[in-house]
């Protein structure tokens, strides 16, 4: 099931608590961010409700949400930095379309990968998860949540901004969408939820690469310093919402070419942050019980 923007204006309960939603901002491989955020959120004894989640974010709230810990994302996530470099991958990957998708975002589509890896990992569409898209002409966000739909459609092109991946064709209440990278629309959307919510959101890299294998990695760097790929769109209400912004200044979203020990590094970046804004979040009475 899917729906489009439906604001939410209810302003009663401005109190964050056990039960609060959960959104995980989208930026590629800060992904790993993510991952120190909820065991700081574990450790702290924090259950969070739904969880929306917006590219590397859908991804991590799709996993989060069917029952995996960090220590069991880590390695899968580690593992997918080599994926560029396996030819048998990168040839499932490539698949022609119709001239309009194919204009967009390629020949390479996350599709057979994104596919193989719920099969793997057993991940369910479920009550508690959100996915956000956006329609490519209309830039209108487009929602996926509920029980009934399909995941490896709402993964592929909530992951997959404009220029990078192919987009995914979807048809929504009989009407054509091509669906790119949700944060093509916004980065951290917190619209979706009538309450105030937890939002873990990553600041774009300010300084150049340390890392950086192929000169792909150095472009997308560098987009991401002067023109972002899928746009800007990262505000968030900081007295409304609980924001844990993480980020490394000379990590960009979509450098494939980072180590293992600096990915590691935003792990511990994700949690130390957490602690600290859930310790401020304490002391001023923003957490409360539910």
């Amino acid at each position: 099931m899917t729906k489009t923007l439906q604001v939410a204006d209810n302003r009663q309960d401005q109190c964050l608590h056990n039960g609060s939603p959960m959104v995980f901002g989208a930026g590629g491989w800060n992904i790993f961010h993510h991952f120190g955020v909820i065991e700081a959120f574990m450790e702290e004894g924090i259950e969070v409700g739904d969880v929306l989640g917006v590219s590397a974010g859908s991804m991590t709230a799709a996993f989060f949400t069917n029952g995996y810990k960090p220590k069991d994302m880590i390695p899968v996530f580690l593992a997918m930095r080599g994926m560029r470099d396996d030819l048998a991958a990168v040839l499932e990957g490539t698949r022609l379309a119709d001239p309009i998708a194919m204009s967009v975002g390629g020949t390479f589509s996350l599709k057979p990968f994104i596919t193989k890896l719920i099969a793997q990992y057993g991940l369910k569409p479920n009550k508690r998860l959100k996915i956000l898209a956006c329609d490519y002409f209309t830039r209108d966000p487009v929602l996926f949540e509920g029980e009934d739909y399909d995941l490896a459609t709402a993964l592929t092109a909530s992951g997959s901004p404009p220029g990078v991946f192919q987009p995914e064709w979807f048809m929504d209440n009989g009407r054509p969408r091509l669906l790119v990278d949700g944060a093509y629309y916004h980065y951290n959307p917190t619209e979706f939820f009538d309450r105030p919510a937890f939002v873990s959101k990553f600041r774009p890299a300010s300084a150049m690469p340390k890392e950086w294998k192929y000169p792909i990695d150095l472009y997308f760097h560098c987009r991401e310093l002067f023109f972002p790929v899928a746009g800007n769109s990262r505000y968030v209400d900081t007295k409304r919402h609980l924001v844990i912004e993480t980020g490394l200044p000379e990590v960009a979203g979509l450098n494939f070419g980072i180590s293992e020990a600096t990915c590691m590094r935003m792990v511990e970046n994700g949690y130390n942050t957490a602690k600290q804004v859930i310790a401020h979040a304490k002391a001023e009475g923003r957490l409360c019980s539910a």
